[in-house]
This record gives C-alpha cells, sequence and structure tokens, in this order.
C-alpha cells in the first residue's frame, strides 16, 4: 500500500548516493529537488509525490511549474534551464493523460522532460528514468518494493539523515574559504599600481634601465650579490597591459587563497613563490624581468596544494577551475614570446612547496609541514647553489650585460668582461662573436679574425660570421680567401644584398 511513499524516499536517497546535492528537504512527503552534479543531463531534479486522479492535474502542474522555473532560471542568472520532473502516483489518471507526459516542455530558455509513475508500470517507468538519468536500466528496477508505514518511515529517517549529513559537509568544504579575508591581496594589489606609477614617472615602466634601477631581476647584478633582486621583481610590471592582467589576477585567484589560508599564511606563500619565480627566471632567462605573475602562480600552487590534502572538497569546489586556469596560463607562456614561462613555473612550484610547509589552517600536520620547509630550503636554496655556480648561467648573464655595454659604445668594457671567456676552448660562439665585433670597433682585426675563425668551425652554416671573415680579408689583403669565405655565406643565405655587394667588391678588387 505504501510501496510508491517507499519508491519517493528510495529514489532521493539513490539520487544522493550519486552526488546530486538535495536543495529543497521535504519535510513530509510531497515533493523534492535535487541539483545535478557532475556530468548529469540535466540541471535539477524534480520528485514530486502526489496522487494524480485527471488529466487537468498534470497540465496545471506542467504550467505553474514553468513559471516556477523561468523565474528560478532569471534569478540564477542561467541562460538555460533543464529539468528532469518525476510524477510519482499510486494510480495513473483515470481519463487520457499520456499525451500530457509524452513529450518535453521546452523553450529557448527552460526544458522540462516529465516522466510519470504509477504503481501498475513502475518497472517501465523507472526504465525511462534510468535512460533519462544515463543510467543501466537495472540501476533502478529495483527500487519498488512492498512496504509499509514503518518501513516508509525508516526509508525517509535515513534519507533526511543522508540529506544533513551532506549539507554539513558542504558547509564545511566552504568554510575552506572563510578562514582569512583578503587584507594583503589588496595591500598587494595597491603596491603594485603605486609602484607602477612611479615607474613611469621615473623613465617608464617599460624601460629597462628604469626596471633594473627600481629591482627587477637581473642575472649579472644577481651573481653580484644583489639578492635582494628575488623579492623586489613581485611588484614592478612592465607596461599596462601587464599590470592590469597581473592586478586582476592577483585580485581573484589571491583573494580565494588568502581566504582559504589566512592572512599570514598567504603573505608567506605569496613572497615565496614570488621568490621562486625569480630563481625560476634566473636559472632559465638571462634577460631581466619583473612581475606578480610567479606569485600569482604560487597562490594557484597553493590551492592545487588542497587537492592533496582535501582532495574532495578541492574537486567540489575550485579544482576544475585551478586545473584549467594553470594549464590554459602556461600553454600561453610556451606559445606567446617574451612570457617567462620559468618564472610561472618556479612560482607554482614554490606555491605548492610553501603551502605544504604552512599547511591548511586547523590541520595539524607536523611531518608534513615539516617536509614542505626541508623541500624548500633544498630545492630552492639547490637552484640557487647551482645558478650561481653554473657556467652557462653565468655566461649568459655576462653576455647580456656585455651586450648592453656594446649597444652603448663601450666597447672595451665588452673585450674586458668576456676576453677570458672567449679565451677558453669550449667557448660559446654567441661569446666569440660578441668579443670579435668589439674588437673590430676596437681596430684589433687580427684577434677579431681569430674569433670568427673559431666560430665558423663550430658551425660553419652560419653566415654572418662569414661575412665578417670575408670583410677582415678583404682589409688584409686576402682576398682569395675573402672570396672564398663571401661565397660560403652567400650559399648560405643566397638573397643577402649585402653579401653581393661585398662579393662585387672582392671581385672587382681582384680584377685591378
Amino acid at each position: 500500500m505504501y510501496s510508491i511513499d517507499y519508491l519517493y524516499w528510495n529514489f532521493i536517497g539513490n539520487l544522493l548516493d550519486r552526488d546530486f546535492e538535495l536543495v529543497q528537504a521535504p519535510a513530509s512527503f510531497g515533493e523534492a529537488w535535487l541539483e545535478a552534479r557532475g556530468s548529469a543531463p540535466y540541471d535539477l531534479v524534480r520528485v514530486f509525490r502526489k496522487d494524480i486522479d485527471f488529466r487537468q492535474d498534470l497540465v496545471r502542474d506542467l504550467e505553474s511549474l514553468y513559471e516556477r522555473a523561468e523565474r528560478l532560471r532569471a534569478a540564477s542568472g542561467q541562460r538555460k534551464l533543464s529539468i528532469l520532473n518525476v510524477y510519482l502516483s499510486q494510480e495513473a489518471p483515470v481519463d487520457e493523460w499520456e499525451d500530457v507526459v509524452g513529450h518535453p516542455v521546452a523553450d529557448k530558455r527552460i526544458s522540462i522532460v516529465p516522466v510519470f509513475i504509477d504503481h501498475a508500470s513502475a518497472e517501465e517507468g523507472l526504465r525511462k528514468l534510468a535512460v533519462a538519468l544515463n543510467m543501466e536500466p537495472d540501476e533502478l528496477t529495483g527500487q519498488m518494493q512492498d512496504a509499509g508505514y514503518e518501513n516508509v518511515e525508516e526509508k525517509r529517517a535515513e534519507v533526511l539523515a543522508a540529506a544533513k549529513a551532506r549539507e554539513e559537509e558542504r558547509r564545511r568544504e566552504a568554510a575552506v574559504f572563510e578562514k582569512g579575508k583578503p587584507m594583503f591581496t589588496w595591500i598587494f594589489a595597491v603596491l603594485q599600481v603605486f609602484m607602477f606609477l612611479l615607474l613611469e614617472m621615473s623613465g617608464g615602466s617599460q624601460n629597462t634601465e628604469t626596471l633594473v634601477r627600481f629591482g627587477a631581476k637581473e642575472n649579472s647584478l644577481l651573481l653580484a650579490g644583489e639578492w635582494w633582486r628575488l623579492v623586489t621583481p613581485i611588484v614592478l610590471h612592465i607596461g599596462l597591459v601587464h599590470l592590469m592582467f597581473n592586478t586582476f589576477a592577483l585580485l581573484s585567484v589571491g583573494a580565494a587563497a588568502e581566504r582559504v589560508f589566512g592572512s599570514f599564511r598567504f603573505l608567506v606563500i605569496y613572497i615565496s613563490a614570488g621568490i621562486f619565480g625569480s630563481i625560476g627566471s634566473f636559472l632559465f632567462s638571462p634577460y631581466p624581468s619583473a612581475g606578480a605573475s610567479g606569485a600569482i602562480f604560487g597562490c594557484l600552487g597553493a590551492l592545487l596544494y588542497l587537492a592533496f590534502s582535501n582532495r574532495k572538497a578541492f574537486l567540489k569546489t575550485i579544482g576544475t577551475n585551478i586545473i584549467v586556469i594553470i594549464i590554459l596560463n602556461l600553454g600561453l607562456g610556451f606559445t606567446i614570446s617574451n612570457v617567462d614561462n620559468a618564472g610561472h613555473i618556479g612560482g607554482l612550484i614554490g606555491g605548492l612547496l610553501t603551502a605544504l610547509a604552512v599547511g591548511i589552517p586547523g590541520k595539524k600536520r607536523p611531518l608534513q609541514r615539516l617536509a614542505g620547509w626541508v623541500l624548500i630550503f633544498v630545492i630552492g636554496g639547490g637552484a640557487l647553489y647551482f645558478g650561481t655556480h653554473s657556467a652557462p648561467v653565468q655566461e649568459n648573464a655576462m653576455l647580456h650585460q656585455a651586450a648592453k655595454w656594446y649597444e652603448e659604445g663601450e666597447y672595451e668594457k665588452v673585450k674586458d668582461a668576456l676576453k677570458e671567456a672567449g679565451s677558453k676552448p669550449d667557448a660559446s660562439s654567441d661569446t666569440l662573436r660578441l668579443l670579435a665585433y668589439s674588437e673590430i670597433r676596437l681596430g684589433e682585426y687580427e684577434n677579431a679574425e681569430k674569433r670568427f675563425e673559431a666560430v665558423v668551425e663550430k658551425d660553419p652554416s652560419d653566415h654572418a660570421s662569414l661575412y665578417s671573415l670575408a670583410w677582415l680579408y678583404t682589409q688584409r689583403g686576402e682576398l682569395a680567401k675573402a672570396e672564398q669565405s663571401i661565397e660560403r655565406a652567400l650559399a648560405e643565405k643566397p638573397d643577402e644584398e649585402m653579401y653581393k655587394k661585398l662579393r662585387d667588391e672582392i671581385k672587382k678588387e681582384s680584377a685591378r
């Protein structure tokens, strides 16, 4: 006699087990609304337990449901709302009713798919319901069974207890984001705007000299002991677009991280991640850099730490969004030039490790936190030690500084900086070329010639060096060698007019 009532509660319990959320708790028999999660085909499932005697009762209910759905859609701001509407009735209406539930009620904004189940056709109705929810048919056909009033009350209490437990769990998950207010997030946002204005008034935020003067990461100066440059780039930005993008990212991602970890932990994470970002840039990029991107990626890394400490809360709250943001931004970094992805990855790692070290408020995990601090000092300190003792990093820093001197006409400084490195058997082609160009400017043609010959020996296809050699041979009157060298340069780049012009001059000189 109570089989349909039992089915009502049993079906609600089944949906709760499948990670649906009860958004309107039923205090008694009647009506329940459940919100779909994950890849469910409907936004909402409405379960309506009422003995329906006439066709018109169904029509009126669907009309009322449509109006309620439209108000709900408008209030939630959704473009479209889809509802699976399940009627549970002891008996079917006495008149013709099948056409009312035979097709969806739908327009561009609202879609309502009705499924009618009565005692006589319960198995068939449950199969339709299973198909509508992308379940196997036999997953629901066992829901219908004979039951007495006590069975119904027992099932009702069980389902409401499960719903209450889910609600408490949802509150705990939401509480993860209420540990702190985004105080330091706003402080850093205001600070970086202030520093941007100061840069603009002092020579321009896109002026390399101004950026370096105010604390941008510059490898040669780091190697000279200016370690504070690992921190100061966090508040400096290169151009208005860079500032706007990072400020928006800070106010969204940074605020979320500060709410999760609290203000003090956030401050530690943000600065530590910024330092790790600067270390990553120091190791893999010889160019000056600035920006909060490394620290912001650190906030993403800290939020990603939730996946390890509380995977369920992470996936139910911000997990998918965070992973998408990380993949998208790293992908853009690898495809767009002038983006310091090494700094981004360094910040991401630093934020993840620092989150492990400071921990989530309210969770005492001393061994994990100790491991986090050990990893920070081992990885961060090890990376710095490697960078300061790495020949490629030192050479790249020296080359970058020497290139600036060359542009400024300081050829003696270039020569003094690169002479020792250029005299080594394993000297790089970049070092040899820049040193040779400086020696040409200083009139030291013989030394420059040796440098370019060494470059061509390393890379016979280096047409620019072959051209320079041809010019040097010409200056010394070695026209045969000059002609041979310029022909090799033209073989590599036959359309270069400058090369053709020198070849013609050499041939003209040889014909005299």
